[in-house]
């Protein structure tokens, strides 16, 4: 019997060995968590319309991308690049009466890091009888104090997750930490005080997007 020389019998080694790592790649396998992002002192148009934001044009509202993690350009504001707009104390997202995208919305109670799967059901999309994101105190995502302590501030109520599909019809999630610029510390002296407290309409919130399409974040 002829014998196959160690050349070629190496080169048949790699050969298989090339062939088992490439049929692998069609499988990503199981991906761990998500990493959270953080936007940080995202300016809610200081000249946001009186009255009804929710039936004003997004122009007059900051677009925000959660794909891209950047503010959008007013000229695009009839488009899918943005999800979220911000205007003073309203979100408004881009699908509905909103916007051309398919973004819907629902604000739901636990922890940011637990929340590990998009609920199934519940999403809303804006529309004439009210936004997905429900404006006003204790009924969205924040608090307003009036005579309490601190006086007249906009606090996020604790476990409070926003939970939504994208523009483009991606799960994300997101938890605002505050309405107020820098993420200052609300228990403060120096918050208490309207003479040294920070600017209102810069938020900073955590936020998560599932980029696959899938539930899981």
């Amino acid at each position: 019997m002829k014998q196959i020389p160690l050349f070629f019998l190496g080169l048949l080694s790699t050969t298989l060995i090339f062939t088992a790592c490439d049929d692998s790649s069609d499988d990503p396998g199981p991906s761990g968590p998500i990493e959270a992002q953080t936007a940080t002192n995202i300016p809610a148009d200081a000249n946001a319309v009186s009255g009804d934001p929710s039936q004003a044009p997004p122009p007059n509202f900051t677009l925000f991308s959660l794909e891209t993690g950047e503010i959008v350009n007013d000229t695009d504001s009839a488009s899918n690049l943005w999800d979220i707009g911000l205007a003073g104390t309203t979100i408004i997202i881009n699908g509905g009466t909103s916007g051309p995208g398919e973004a819907q919305a629902q604000v739901i109670n636990g922890i940011f890091d637990e929340v590990t799967e998009a609920p199934e059901t519940g999403y809303q999309a804006d529309s004439e009888t009210g936004l997905a994101i429900p404006a006003g105190s204790g009924n969205g995502w924040y608090n307003y104090t009036g005579e309490g302590n601190p006086p007249q501030a906009i606090i996020p109520i604790p476990g409070r997750i926003i939970v939504l599909k994208t523009a483009q019809g991606n799960y994300a999630k997101m938890e605002i930490l505050s309405y107020y610029e820098g993420n200052p510390d609300t228990s403060s002296s120096e918050f208490v005080s309207f003479q040294t407290r920070p600017a209102g309409r810069h938020y900073t919130f955590n936020y998560v997007v599932q980029p696959n399409g899938s539930r899981n974040f």
